[in-house]
């Protein structure tokens, strides 16, 4: 009998050293009981951003790129340099915290009605337009829920707009990348539970004082104002 390939979740946790999964513990912070969001939610991110920081491409560079593949103005709208010298793009504590942020950012923009969003109360289907604006942009998304409304559908189920994704500047194959996309970090955040050692119910507990860390090897960093203890 062959032997069973590893997947990617089982290849990505190999690389999953104890200083990202702190990086990825502590930006999941940014999530709460009102969504469904969680410190595996950005593990599968990461995995299908940039391969867990092997597909980074080049500092400085005018496209997606670093840890989560964020384009450089909305780098730069989340407090991150994306200078060639100083691309914190490229941090894990700085890139898991601007990631964590722009996924929960998100998640409200489809948990209210606005002017072209509908919004999506119950926050398991809600994350999935969530991550789908992650890799398509929240306007891709919204207009594709009034395309759904329009054709008589539900516009809160995903499963209704993904088929409204095609438009005049939204092509076959984008809209293709965004359905698979959503497919593949869920099922990626599914392994991720089963199988990671990070902490998936950190979101709810409050953060541990200086002297509280446990690890004796470390550094201290300081993301978005407040301290944060990456274990070595």
């Amino acid at each position: 009998m062959a032997e069973k390939q590893p997947s990617n979740v089982d290849q990505w946790l190999e690389r999953e050293t104890p200083r990202v999964r702190k990086a990825l513990e502590s930006a999941s912070r940014y999530f709460d009981a009102n969504d469904d969001l969680t410190v595996n939610t950005l593990e599968a991110v990461y995995g299908r951003e940039s391969s867990f920081g092997t597909m980074l491409r080049e500092r400085g560079s005018t496209v997606p790129a670093g840890h989560f593949h964020f384009k450089p103005d909305t780098a730069r709208e989340y407090g991150l340099n994306t200078s060639k010298n100083n691309d914190q793009r490229f941090d894990i504590e700085y890139a898991s915290s601007a990631a964590a942020r722009y996924l929960k950012d998100l998640d409200n923009r489809f948990s209210e009605d606005a002017k072209t969003i509908i919004g999506v109360k119950n926050a398991v289907e809600r994350q999935k337009f969530a991550l789908a604006a992650y890799n398509g942009g929240p306007r891709r998304i919204a207009d594709a829920q009034q395309r759904a409304k329009q054709a008589g559908t539900d516009p809160i189920l995903w499963m209704n707009v993904e088929k409204f994704l095609e438009s005049e500047d939204t092509s076959l194959s984008k809209a293709d990348e965004i359905r698979q996309y959503v497919e593949r970090v869920l099922s990626y955040q599914a392994e991720f539970a089963a199988k990671s050692p990070a902490d998936k119910t950190i979101k709810h507990k409050e953060p541990p004082r200086k002297g509280e860390y446990r690890c004796t090897e470390g550094h201290w960093v300081t993301i978005d104002d407040r301290p944060v203890f990456i274990c070595d």
